[in-house]
């Protein structure tokens, strides 16, 4: 029974919730980057030398082009999941072998267009 009222709430919070999410895409802030700056952002990561603040801001923050805000998500997959992430000796996670090769595809295809 319990469940039951949960649910029942559940409902109508999601109907209202989702509209909401929806819409605010549109709103959300988008940052101006050159895709000289995404390329040399890109260069400084593959270097395997962690600047927390930068790829925080750039993995988080979308860019207002959208064919370079597609490169970003494309790294930020790469932060995302265990296979292409590995610890250095400072205890900070950094790009394993698995996970720089694939950024360097991804700059690849920044350098040549093809997004």
């Amino acid at each position: 029974m319990k469940n039951q009222k949960s649910s029942f709430f559940l409902v109508p919070f999601l109907l209202l919730a989702a509209p909401f999410a929806f819409i605010s895409k549109f709103f959300e802030n988008r940052i101006e980057l050159s895709r000289v700056e995404v390329q040399s952002i890109l260069d400084r990561m593959l270097s395997n030398e962690p600047d927390e603040n930068l790829w925080d801001d750039f993995l988080s923050v979308p860019i207002k082009d959208r064919s370079l805000d597609m490169i970003r998500e494309k790294v930020e997959v790469l932060w995302a999941y265990d296979e292409y992430l590995t610890k250095n000796a400072s205890g900070q996670y950094i790009l394993n072998q698995k996970g720089l090769d694939e950024l360097a595809n991804i700059i690849q295809e920044l350098r040549f267009g093809r997004t």
